[in-house]
């Protein structure tokens, strides 16, 4: 893939570098795991802290979350500032969630969406 669109709003990147994907697992909209050469590169969840994902998160847990239609979540802390006083935050968030609002999946097929 040209490297032309790096620095580009609006035009498809490419996040693996080169590198073929392998697997991937996309539960919802920016909630997605990509495999690659047999390891882990790409976690991304939205609304959950990106250090949250990478260090409690594994691609396996993507997978179960969509084959078991389960919910995880997981304890995260923040530093928030609320009427010119900081304080530390501990908030437990649904990290994984196989629910999409914007596709339904078939659940004979498990592959086939429906919007």
């Amino acid at each position: 893939m040209p490297r032309v669109n790096k620095k580009i709003v609006g035009i498809m990147k490419d996040e693996c570098s080169g590198e073929p994907m392998t697997e991937f697992v996309g539960l919802r909209s920016k909630m997605y795991s990509v495999r690659l050469n047999g390891e882990d590169k790409l976690k991304r969840g939205k609304g959950v802290k990106y250090g949250v994902v990478q260090r409690t998160i594994q691609f396996d847990n993507y997978k179960l979350c969509l084959d078991e239609n389960s919910v995880a979540s997981r304890v995260q802390r923040t530093i928030v500032s609320r009427e010119h006083r900081v304080y530390t935050i501990q908030q437990c968030k649904v990290t994984l969630s196989p629910f999409d609002d914007k596709q339904y999946l078939i659940p004979e097929s498990k592959v086939e969406t429906l919007p």
